[in-house]
């Protein structure tokens, strides 16, 4: 089988990762895959095909980047695809079913499109105006309109798409849970050297949050709450980077407020880390906290339960798809519930034992081969 699909261009974080393993279980099944892309995806593999338009900026984040993948990548795509003869589109987010719904409707392949989350949150969060985010949403209705068959990663995404199509109820829209990858638990012998690398002292409790630093994160939450801590021995380890300007303006306005309140050694900016060393601050951590307003199906959320690390979160589809439990879960908005929250489970060992038990039961429901289900489900 040969597949189209299109990323124009390859970043860090959850959603890439899952397009990543999304082309090992085609490749793991012998389909050639066809990707467009702005810049070159450096995969290197017999059956993947990049496809990259020529671009004459140098910004690929820029207006005119994205006026580009608007307007070109759509004849772009019936080119590659008429050429290749292509048996399958797959879109990776529902602007990208707009942008192959011409080869789609050209060449009579079926599309299926996969949906990460919110559809339009990441747009609500750089301050779009109310012009562009109505554009925005005109276009992604359009995408999942021409879809054949949807997979969204949580139930409220998939409830959020349903009602979005009014009278056409008959598309199969599917939800495939983000599993839990192999991680191999290191020795705890190793926590205070960890520890020690990063600045933190072998008594203090360590709070952990991780992912792509953006507003949509909430992170200044986590914050404000380790002030409200006091003058305890508390640490919070922010892993993760930020890749546009809104999300680098953010990372500043954070490092100014843990000045501001006077914390800033006790928070602790990694940048972004690769697997091996996340799970090494999972280990010497003593719970994981996600203060996000919006989430899909939170990578990192994930592999600190395949960790064994505790894990609490916002009220919300995605982190609420995951953990389940009301004792696992806050509101965003309430610094002070969460303060509470966090001070009961480092200082109180039977609340925290009982926390434990809920994260390690909910870690069993995501042991499972992702690549398997989606190409069961594709197929």
């Amino acid at each position: 089988m040969k597949i189209l699909t299109a990323m124009y261009t390859m970043r860090r974080g959850g959603a890439y990762d899952r397009f990543s393993m999304m082309l090992e279980a085609f490749w793991e099944r012998g389909c050639e895959v066809h990707c467009l892309s702005l810049t070159p995806i450096q995969v290197d593999h017999p059956l993947f095909h990049n496809h990259v338009i020529y671009f004459p900026f140098k910004n690929v984040d820029g207006m005119m980047a994205k006026l580009s993948v608007l307007f070109l990548f759509p004849w772009w795509a019936v080119w590659v695809g008429w050429r290749n003869r292509i048996d399958l589109i797959i879109a990776f987010g529902a602007l990208y079913a707009f942008i192959q719904a011409l080869s789609k409707n050209i060449l009579k392949r079926p599309m299926v499109t996969f949906i990460r989350g919110n559809m339009s949150f990441g747009s609500k969060m750089q301050n779009s105006s109310k012009c562009v985010l109505g554009v925005i949403k005109m276009i992604e209705g359009i995408g999942i309109r021409c879809s054949n068959r949807i997979i969204t990663n949580n139930e409220a995404s998939r409830s959020e798409i349903l009602n979005s199509m009014g009278r056409r109820k008959n598309i199969d829209v599917h939800v495939l849970y983000n599993n839990i990858p192999p991680i191999s638990i290191r020795d705890p012998e190793d926590i205070p050297h960890i520890r020690a690398k990063y600045g933190i002292p072998k008594d203090a409790r360590v709070l952990v949050t991780a992912g792509i630093i953006n507003r949509g994160k909430n992170i200044e939450t986590l914050i404000r709450c380790l002030h409200k801590q006091g003058a305890q021995n508390i640490y919070l380890m922010i892993v993760g980077e930020s890749f546009t300007q809104a999300a680098l303006d953010y990372k500043e306005f954070l490092q100014g407020l843990t000045r501001e309140l006077q914390i800033a050694p006790k928070v602790i900016f990694t940048g972004w880390l690769e697997r091996e060393e996340l799970y090494k601050i999972y280990l010497a951590s003593d719970l994981f906290v996600m203060s996000s307003m919006s989430e899909g199906m939170p990578n990192a959320m994930l592999e600190a339960l395949g960790s064994d690390l505790p894990c609490i979160g916002s009220d919300i589809s995605g982190i609420k798809d995951i953990l389940q439990h009301d004792e696992l879960l806050f509101d965003p908005f309430n610094d002070n519930s969460l303060a509470d929250k966090i001070q009961k489970l480092l200082y109180d060992p039977v609340n925290l034992d009982k926390i434990k038990t809920l994260c390690w039961n909910r870690k069993k429901d995501f042991i499972f081969n992702w690549k398997e289900r989606l190409y069961q489900l594709i197929g």
